[in-house]
């Protein structure tokens, strides 16, 4: 066997593990951070400077939390490492359950006597979205001013700040972050001064101290 059978195939392999797998690899992620620093860093959400979630991700904002405005179900609790909705057809009973339970739940506040957002009640295919349509935001709005005393026309100026048009005004439709959405709410609940404040760790302590004494 000559060497060179053996020497060109294997220096084809090291030069297309290191254009392929190292410098394509390099150059695409240093082009990303460039060009993309937002999407890279895995789109963060922050707010009085900490970092709160991600603006792709969607959250719980449910039942427990009847102040601020719900995003689309979720079977994976938006757990973006196991993405992918249930995937249950419309003739599937576990399907029926779930949708009832959640008409449930939106009928115990104050709702609009008209039909329910398809996706307040259905999830996105993967099942994390952070994004709800314009009339799902509208149809809560009755709920989220009687919980927190702010208006009806506040909460569609809100929502109208909070819209997002469509890509390029040609793709997508119309949509609002749930969460940008209820960190604007929360905000406003801050400056009505709504909001309880929480003891920081020190004056608990220094609480606990006076009566023991």
């Amino acid at each position: 066997m000559n060497l060179d059978d053996v020497l060109v195939p294997l220096r084809i392999v090291v030069a297309s593990l290191l254009i392929f797998g190292l410098l394509y690899q390099g150059s695409v992620m240093a082009i990303g951070a460039a060009v993309f620093p937002d999407q890279q860093s895995g789109s963060p959400v922050t707010h009085d400077g900490e970092v709160v979630g991600s603006a792709e991700i969607g959250q719980d904002f449910g039942a427990d939390n009847p102040e601020y405005f719900w995003t689309r179900p979720s079977h994976i609790d938006y757990d973006a490492m196991t993405s992918g909705s249930a995937q249950l057809g419309s003739t599937n009973p576990e399907l029926s359950e779930r949708v009832r339970a959640d008409l449930e739940t939106l009928s115990q506040y104050e709702t609009p006597d008209d039909e329910v957002p398809a996706n307040l009640v259905a999830e996105s295919g993967s099942a994390y979205d952070a994004h709800i349509s314009t009339a799902a935001a509208e149809y809560q709005v009755p709920r989220v001013a009687n919980q927190t005393d702010i208006s009806e026309d506040q909460l569609h100026e809100i929502i109208n700040e909070a819209t997002e048009d469509p890509w390029l005004g040609v793709w997508g439709h119309e949509r609002v972050n749930a969460l940008e959405l209820n960190l604007m709410v929360h905000e406003e609940l801050e400056a009505q001064g709504a909001l309880e404040d929480t003891p920081d760790s020190e004056d608990t302590e220094e609480t606990n101290d006076a009566d023991d004494s």
